[in-house]
């Protein structure tokens, strides 16, 4: 998992990270940390692509939205990050993205189908959400990883940036395969398989903690152009 516990540090390398994988399409996306001894959370700032963050654009914030750190500009979408942690104790991390692949399949306006062993990972924790605003995701939200919005992008959410990351990374990947099978007769996994497999994938295989580690490494190799 990360090589540092600096939260602003593993927010940079998330959002590197995830530049890497292709979820940086411009500015918009954010990725989010909670403090664990405040009701306060690190985030990227607004002004600058995934791909462009230093610690130097990573702000903190109260749940009200106030930048308790600089006067960096933040995005609209701390909402729905303040009202997660709100709402789920369990949640430590945060990650939104339009990243294209994910973007197309919320532009289908349905969840991801079922069409890889990975595809598990979501498997009954995957919602919809009509829009980003948290009276509508915390909703939908219940005890679901992944939140997606139609038209729009998608969240993932996690106890840890490793796992969260991870998640959206594979989203990313499985969305890439779904809307390229879409109009086909490729059929999804059998239902009955499914648990087994994503016990096998995350809790025996570790893929998750396996994939933010490979991250990680692409973090450090990546170059903004």
């Amino acid at each position: 998992m990360s090589t540092t516990n600096d939260p602003a540090t593993q927010v940079v390398t998330a959002c590197r990270a995830l530049a890497a994988r292709g979820c940086d399409t411009g500015i918009g996306g954010h990725v989010s940390i909670r403090d664990p001894e405040r009701r306060e959370f690190w985030i990227n700032s607004f002004d600058k692509t995934l791909g462009e963050m230093t610690a130097d654009d990573v702000v903190k914030l109260d749940h009200d939205g106030n930048n308790v750190l600089n006067d960096r500009e933040v995005s609209l979408g701390y909402e729905f990050h303040a009202g997660i942690y709100d709402q789920r104790q369990d949640v430590n991390a945060i990650v939104h993205t339009h990243g294209f692949w994910v973007t197309a399949l919320a532009s289908l306006a349905r969840p991801l189908k079922m069409r890889h062993n990975l595809c598990t990972l979501f498997h009954e924790e995957q919602v919809m959400s009509p829009d980003d605003s948290f009276a509508s995701i915390g909703a939908a939200l219940g005890q679901a990883s992944t939140i997606i919005i139609p038209w729009h992008g998608a969240i993932t959410v996690d106890r840890s940036i490793g796992r969260a990351a991870a998640l959206h990374a594979t989203l990313e990947d499985m969305a890439k395969l779904d809307v390229t099978l879409e109009g086909t007769e490729a059929p999804e996994l059998p239902e009955e398989i499914r648990p087994k497999l994503r016990k096998l994938v995350d809790e025996m295989a570790g893929y998750l903690e396996q994939t933010w580690d490979l991250m990680q490494r692409q973090a450090e190799r990546y170059v903004h152009v």
